[in-house]
């Protein structure tokens, strides 16, 4: 759905005072090598800095009142590792299918770039108040 078009369909849902907390993959740095860089804009064009997050948050009706970004560990402890000991299973649960392997390939090249890459991006915790 994207960033911006969620947190537009999610306005008719709070009232105002509601609280809307969000997650958005969120570039840490201004500057990033080309490869990452590339990865992610065509992967997720909608990728961006923290501020730009927070301006489509206000332009939505919305006053920020938190943002952090997600440790390193938390990527690697709780997402990419618990999956990547489940390539296996997944694997022979889709009969070694063409499109299993194309997934696993996929995931696989963008936990080796977040292993190279990971002080450049992150996902970003957007916690704001509806007007």
């Amino acid at each position: 759905m994207g960033f911006e078009a969620g947190i537009s369909a999610w306005n008719r849902f709070l009232k105002p005072g509601g609280k809307l907390i969000v997650s958005e993959i969120t570039w840490l740095t201004a500057i990033r090598p080309h490869e990452l860089q590339s990865y992610w804009e065509k992967e997720y064009p909608e990728i961006d800095v923290a501020s730009s997050k927070i301006g489509v948050l206000e332009r939505h009706g919305y006053s920020p009142e938190a943002y952090f970004f997600l440790s390193t560990s938390c990527w690697l402890e709780n997402y990419y590792r618990p999956m990547q000991v489940r390539f296996d299973e997944f694997l022979e649960r889709h009969d070694q299918s063409v499109q299993a392997k194309a997934i696993v390939e996929a995931e696989k090249e963008e936990i080796a770039l977040y292993e190279r890459y990971s002080d450049y991006y992150s996902y970003g915790v957007y916690v704001a108040k509806k007007l």
